[in-house]
């Protein structure tokens, strides 16, 4: 046996150990289960993180081997895209495999055998009623209990006998084909949004206009050009009514207003799971923030003079007159007690960072620094930003169409079978009509249509 196994695997040609390596359901199998994996993977290890988060979660050694394998971001990798074109093309070739036949069979012409005793032998259901005196206008009474459930029926004569055949849902058939080419779209819709898709996000100060999102590739943030404008004209928070000293966010909206050459085409107010969609990129509401214009005050000791630097938080700006730079780091409303205050670090050439607190009620604060100036903190004014969440994904309607198309493809597949009657009237005056019929699904239920027509049919013997 082994043998002939082996002068058949050599008789088979390159493409033909190919193909049967594709239609293989063990391949389809094997395809889901890793997805189902790599999902849960997915899931688990959160995507597109810096990499100082991955590092002090994970450990140095065990983040170089996820990062060497693209898990940190799985879904716009290489191998995955390959994953889900492996099961396209496993998909298409299960597909190919059986089409053809089931594509003659239900594009056929409609045509019925006579029910002779070698049919009878192949259909499942066979049901024999003896009549004890048939006469001819029971012919006519049987047809029209046949056209209740079947439109057209056929009438085959032969020598002592009649044949009635009718048939229907041939194309149900094609749903598990249907089926297959919704999964394929799906995956292919899949492809798209890994290959070409991206998901970034913006901070934009009421007010304020921007033409742009950022990317986090790594540990980089990539500014990208989405070719129009989108504008913050407000953005209003919403808090419990709580008899609780913290507060706690009921809802925060934005209003934003979508500008081309200068000229507002689109307004729209966005909240938590309820975006705005324009040509083909999606805004979600998903953060929000303060952020700080700052005034510090540059004091000279060797008479220079004082100089005001207008600053916004987590800005770097240069200090007039010397090759230092100025950082403001973060600001903070109370400092240990001292009131307002602004964390921020000098850089100066060939030496370390200097971060130090620069209090608002304390100008005098600095001085202990000893250095050629001192800063003060002057004035603080306080914005409100709203953090969107930027998507880009053109496979979306391409899903929503294989999703669509898979809900047709399961109806026509499970709630619709192709069925085929027969009745064989004899001609004589006495003999037996036969009722057979044959299901490829749902036979009880065809079986249980079949027992009420043959009910039926005997009710007419009977008058």
């Amino acid at each position: 046996m082994s043998t002939d196994v082996t002068v058949n695997r050599k008789d088979k040609g390159y493409w033909d150990i190919l193909f049967d390596f594709f239609r293989s359901i063990n391949l389809t199998i094997f395809l889901l289960i890793l997805l189902a994996i790599l999902s849960i993977i997915g899931t688990v290890i959160k995507q597109n993180a810096s990499s100082e988060e991955y590092i002090q979660r994970y450990g140095l050694a065990l983040y170089n081997v996820l990062d060497f394998f693209n898990l940190f971001d799985m879904y716009h990798s290489w191998w995955f895209s390959a994953i889900l074109l492996l099961l396209v093309l496993n998909l298409i070739a299960c597909s190919l495999q059986r089409l053809p036949g089931v594509w003659r069979q239900v594009f056929r012409e409609s045509g019925g055998k006579e029910l002779n005793e070698s049919v009878l032998k192949t259909l499942p259901y066979v049901e024999r009623i003896n009549l004890s005196s048939p006469r001819e206008r029971k012919k006519d009474e049987i047809l029209s209990l046949f056209r209740k459930g079947f439109r057209k029926i056929q009438k085959i004569e032969g020598e002592s006998f009649i044949t009635l055949f009718a048939e229907k849902g041939r194309s149900s058939r094609l749903g598990v084909y249907i089926t297959h080419f919704s999964i394929l779209i799906i995956l292919i819709g899949g492809i798209l949004g890994s290959l070409f898709g991206y998901r970034g996000f913006v901070n934009i100060l009421e007010g304020e206009t921007v033409d742009y999102v950022v990317l986090r590739v790594k540990d980089n943030q990539v500014t990208k050009p989405i070719g129009f404008s989108i504008r913050c004209d407000d953005f209003r928070v919403t808090f419990y009514d709580l008899q609780r000293p913290e507060k706690i966010v009921k809802e925060y909206i934005s209003d934003l207003t979508i500008l081309e050459n200068g000229k507002e085409v689109l307004k729209k107010t966005i909240e938590v799971n309820h975006p705005l969609h324009y040509r083909g990129l999606a805004f979600y509401q998903s953060s929000y923030g303060t952020i700080h214009d700052l005034t510090i005050r540059v004091r000279w000791k060797d008479g220079k003079g004082d100089t005001l630097l207008k600053v916004m938080e987590g800005e770097t700006v240069p200090i007039p007159n010397s090759t230092a730079l100025l950082r403001v780091l973060r600001y903070s409303h109370e400092v240990h007690n001292f009131g307002e205050g602004a964390q921020v670090a000098l850089l100066k050439p060939n030496q370390e960072p200097r971060a130090f607190w620069l209090l608002k009620d304390f100008p005098k604060f600095d001085e202990q620094r000893r250095d050629e100036f001192t800063l003060s903190l002057e004035e603080v004014i306080e914005r409100e930003y709203t953090g969107l969440q930027v998507t880009k994904d053109p496979g979306v309607w391409v899903v929503w169409v294989g999703c669509g198309l898979m809900i047709i493809g399961l109806v026509v597949a499970f709630f619709f079978s192709h069925q085929r009657v027969w009745i064989r009237i004899p001609l004589k005056d006495k003999g037996e009509i036969i009722l057979a019929g044959s299901a490829n699904k749902n036979r009880m239920g065809f079986e249980g249509k079949l027992n009420r027509l043959a009910k039926e049919i005997r009710s007419i013997g009977l008058k």
